[in-house]
């Protein structure tokens, strides 16, 4: 009997980079084919690259230097695209021979044919470059399209609609697949057409529902995505290359380098109201009692209760003073848990400044043992909020270009109908409704079993029976703040840029 491939060690050797031509061909036809392998290798992809994530940020250690952006390119004809995008087509062909007949209906082959999409539309202004002779209705196969002028909608045997706005170069490799050369589309894929890919040099825009845009500039090769509908998966990197899996939900956009590094997120549409979110704690830490408590200023009076074994070293801060914590230090605020612990859709901001370590924890809030914590901590180029129900931990990363000394940054955390964001200095650095390690749903306060511990500068875990750990911060920290409710970007980034207490 002929052995089965072992497809886990495949699939691990081919996000290293070491599989043989062959394999990766066997391996690309059971992705499309075999949907246990398909789990197993988006899993297995989600582990690479929050693993590569992971190891830079607790070895601390310093980031390969980027490649240089090349020379702005000159528009050039169509059949002298770049050798990375005719690849990268040829890779999408090697999906489109394998996929499985039985994905389309009975009684659809006749109407299509061996056509993959039709023209539904042109505008009057439509033209197509060289002898591309189109028009409406007409059933086009895998290849390309170069429209020079006006628009054109396409339909997808899959259900899928793009339409094309001039110029643009577009190629069509499957009823589930395409390839933005350069130009703008913006794709509705119903459930028919649910994982619809839009590929280009330096990522894949895979749908989850139901409708983004998609723009390459020629020149640069940067992606610019907006989802306005639904949800998206971000696969980043150029062909050939370990991928990061990031999600990207309606009402945000990402524009990612032609290497596939997200270089900016925004949101474009504020999903949250400040009016929905009030404020419940506000510690500005301008001074320390001499009974060493901490006064919260806010409505509730959550005062706590400072922990070390020195005395309060207070210094010049963002707004006013700010506490400075060495190793070892943090605020206890544990008595105060019915306040925080009973949220499902919060805000926690602050100020901080020289972050030191592999992993800065800024606050936390957990159980008697490590099975049950959220958490919010630094390291060298992130910012992560981070959650364990159960025996495995899971977070959401959001990139930054690290910390420099005596410099003061504002970091904020919101969580709302289980989706977390991250921001820094008011700009949106991350977000997703499931960690990229394993893909776990977000925890918020309320989902956190049994909690009797929260901490500022400070995570303690006990390791069922062994000797308790803890995890801390040492640096700065000045106006920690606590709404219950999601604040807004837009009024995130006025506390950021209006530096004064409420």
């Amino acid at each position: 009997m002929k052995q089965q491939p072992n497809w886990t060690s495949i699939i691990q050797r081919h996000l290293d980079g070491l599989t043989t031509t062959e394999e990766a061909q066997s391996l690309s036809a059971q992705i499309v084919t075999n949907p246990e392998v398909r789990g197993q290798y988006l899993q297995a992809a989600q582990l690479h690259a929050a693993l590569t994530d992971e190891f830079f940020a607790q070895e601390n250690l310093e980031e390969p230097t980027p490649r240089e952006i090349p020379a702005q390119k000159k528009t050039v004809p169509f059949h002298l695209f770049a050798p990375v995008g005719i690849a990268a087509l040829l890779m999408l062909g090697l999906l489109a021979f394998f996929w499985p007949k039985d994905q389309e209906s009975e009684g659809r082959s006749d109407e299509w044919g061996s056509s993959i999409a039709k023209i539904e539309f042109l505008s009057e202004d439509a033209r197509f470059e060289g002898d591309q002779k189109r028009s409406t209705g007409s059933s086009l196969e895998k290849g390309w399209l170069q429209l020079a002028e006006g628009s054109a909608r396409l339909k997808f045997r899959s259900g899928a609609i793009v339409t094309l706005e001039a110029p643009a170069a577009f190629g069509i490799d499957s009823p589930m697949r395409s390839y933005l050369e350069y130009g703008k589309v913006e794709v509705y894929a119903p459930e028919s057409a649910r994982d619809f890919v839009v590929a280009t040099e330096s990522l894949e825009v895979v749908d989850l529902g139901t409708r983004f845009e998609v723009e390459v500039d020629l020149d640069s090769q940067e992606s610019n995505i907006s989802v306005l509908e639904g949800l998206v998966d971000l696969h980043l990197g150029s062909p050939g290359t370990a991928r990061e899996i990031r999600p990207l939900e309606a009402g945000y956009h990402a524009r990612v380098s032609a290497f596939g590094e997200i270089i900016e997120f925004t949101q474009t549409s504020d999903r949250a109201s400040p009016k929905n979110a009030r404020l419940i704690g506000h510690w500005t830490l301008d001074s320390i009692a001499p009974n060493d408590s901490v006064r919260d200023s806010g409505p509730q009076q959550l005062h706590g209760s400072r922990v070390s074994q020195e005395k309060p070293q207070i210094t010049n801060g963002a707004i006013g003073n700010a506490l400075e914590f060495s190793p070892g230090d943090s605020v206890d605020l544990s008595e105060h848990l019915p306040a925080i612990s009973q949220l499902d859709a919060f805000t926690f901001s602050t100020w901080v400044c020289d972050p030191k370590g592999p992993l800065a924890m800024i606050f936390s809030l957990s159980g008697p043992s490590e099975q049950h914590r959220i958490q919010l901590f630094l390291a060298q180029a992130y910012a992560r909020y981070g959650w364990q129900s159960g025996s495995h931990f899971d977070s959401i990363s959001g990139r930054v270009d690290g910390w420099k000394p005596g410099q003061w940054y504002h970091i904020a955390v919101t969580v709302e109908d289980g989706v977390a964001r991250l921001y820094r200095d008011g700009n949106l650095i991350g977000s997703g409704s499931a960690g990229s390690k394993i893909g776990t749903p977000v925890l918020d306060p309320s989902l956190v079993k049994n909690p009797s511990h929260f901490f500022l500068g400070r995570l303690k875990d006990g390791h069922q029976g062994e000797k308790v750990t803890a995890q801390g911060f040492a640096g700065k920290l000045d106006d920690v703040r606590i709404y219950a409710g999601a604040l807004s970007q837009s009024t995130i980034r006025d506390l950021y840029q209006n530096a004064s207490p409420n």
